[in-house]
């Protein structure tokens, strides 16, 4: 009885030839529809030969052979860097957007918050405004673009304030958070809608 039972012959077939090393279809030229088995050396790559030790600062650059496909691949020259063009914003939405919050925090606050807290709510809001203010004349000058408008930043600044204090004058803190919820809703629904 063999040591190891797989490598007993098993029964042959009669009409399936059997070919050395157990293999169903022969080897090399014999093989049907041109199949080859692959190179030992084909998964692993070729042997890497031994690596080179620097070469001294004075002598002449050796010439490289060229590679083998598939064999590791690393850069003797750094990569060039494109610079990216600083691109302008468009319009002054991003600033509307943290008007328009604005006054929902302050108004929808103000009814639990005493006065003072509510006026350094307002201060905060006028320095974030006109550090926005001062950021973007510095990249307009930067860049070499055309000023845009500058009257837009303070417009920004009071008419929030003015419009925050209206809305708790008129109606008071519960309706004012009423109406954020419904505004912030809708502008959920128009950015689900369209992108």
């Amino acid at each position: 009885m063999p040591e190891h039972p797989e490598a007993a012959p098993g029964p042959q077939h009669p009409r399936r030839p059997q070919f050395p090393r157990g293999a169903e279809y022969p080897e090399g030229e014999a093989a049907p529809g041109g199949y080859q088995a692959p190179d030992p050396g084909y998964l692993h790559g070729p042997p890497r030969p031994p690596a080179q030790p620097p070469a001294p600062a004075g002598a002449p650059a050796e010439e490289e052979e060229p590679r083998a496909a598939g064999e590791p691949f690393r850069r003797s020259t750094r990569a060039r860097r494109k610079p990216i063009p600083a691109v302008r914003g468009g319009g002054h939405g991003r600033l509307i957007a943290v008007t328009v919050l604005f006054i929902m925090v302050t108004g929808g606050s103000a009814d639990y918050i005493s006065s003072g807290w509510r006026a350094a709510l307002h201060l905060l809001f006028w320095g974030g405004v006109a550090a926005a203010g001062l950021i973007a004349a510095g990249r307009e000058e930067r860049n070499g673009w055309e000023p845009s408008p500058r009257w837009v930043w303070p417009a920004a600044a009071v008419g929030g304030t003015l419009l925050a204090e209206l809305l708790i004058a008129l109606f008071g803190s519960p309706a004012i958070i009423a109406g954020s919820v419904a505004v912030a809703g809708l502008f959920l629904f128009l950015v689900m809608l369209f992108g």
